[in-house]
């Protein structure tokens, strides 16, 4: 009888060992706390995932200054998902901090943020983006690089980049880029329209070759010309004809250059969108 009570204790004893074993051993699922008491390794102090960048990434060439970034929002470790915000920084490919988004708060879909100031044009940048949750924040995700816009004009770009440099190659290039430009049209009206646009890519194509072009005012100081520009050459200003019967719609339009008499009116041109 004895024997029996002795293995019972020894029992008792072993399950009691068992049970404070087990309330010293680590919990079988992390704590669900999402904030940090220390910071991480990578100095993040909120336990969720780095949200992922979508647009504009890959090194893609933008048609545009002002990009509108994309990012998916993150989830959290190892418990449910609280209401996150979202910061996306922007630098320069060699990381010169450029300037950084409020915080956005995610909606239905992908979170979204455009830039509110044009960047420079044909200039590659780097982004990333983390999420944060009053003054903790997560890691950063890896950057993503895109490269601007090359040239907001309305002229195509020359395929060798070489913009011309005289009046005559001048004039004929805008009519191999433009040459919708230079057909009969039915009414007056429309035939003027397309010629004050062929005059204006004239005068952009032009300054980006080095030639100093503005808009001219009839005898100096009236409206501007429809089918004529200011050239400042060497220090003097000349008036430039720059259509054959441009107000007869009924023929196509041809352009040439042709200095002609009169007294010029050199208007400089505003906004010129850089070349």
């Amino acid at each position: 009888m004895a024997r029996r009570m002795f293995v019972a204790s020894g029992t008792a004893v072993v399950l009691a060992w068992a049970a404070a074993c087990a309330q010293g051993t680590t919990p079988i699922a992390p704590s669900t706390s999402m904030a940090s008491t220390e910071a991480a390794a990578d100095g993040s102090t909120l336990k969720v995932n780095a949200p992922g960048l979508t647009s504009p990434i890959g090194g893609i060439r933008l048609d545009t200054l002002e990009p509108e970034f994309t990012i998916q929002a993150t989830t959290a470790r190892f418990t449910a998902t609280p209401d996150l915000e979202y910061r996306i920084y922007l630098e320069t490919a060699t990381g010169q901090f450029v300037m950084n988004s409020p915080k956005l708060a995610p909606g239905t879909g992908p979170i979204k943020w455009e830039i509110p100031v044009n960047l420079n044009l044909d200039t590659r940048y780097r982004w990333r983006a983390r999420a944060e949750m009053g003054s903790k924040f997560g890691p950063w995700s890896g950057y993503q690089e895109f490269i601007t816009l090359d040239y907001k004009g309305i002229v195509p770009r020359p395929p060798d980049g070489k913009w011309p440099d005289n009046g005559e190659d001048l004039v004929e290039y805008i009519m191999q880029v433009f040459p919708e430009y230079l057909v009969t049209t039915e009414h007056l009206p429309e035939r003027i329209a397309n010629m004050e646009f062929l005059r204006d890519r004239i005068i952009e194509a032009g300054i980006c070759g080095g030639l100093i072009l503005g808009h001219n005012r009839k005898r100096g100081n009236g409206p501007h010309s429809t089918d004529a520009i200011a050239w400042r050459d060497g220090g003097e200003d000349e008036v430039v004809d720059i259509a054959s019967a441009f107000d007869d719609e009924n023929i196509p339009l041809v352009l040439h250059w042709a200095i002609v008499e009169g007294p010029p009116g050199f208007d400089p041109y505003p906004n010129h969108p850089g070349c």
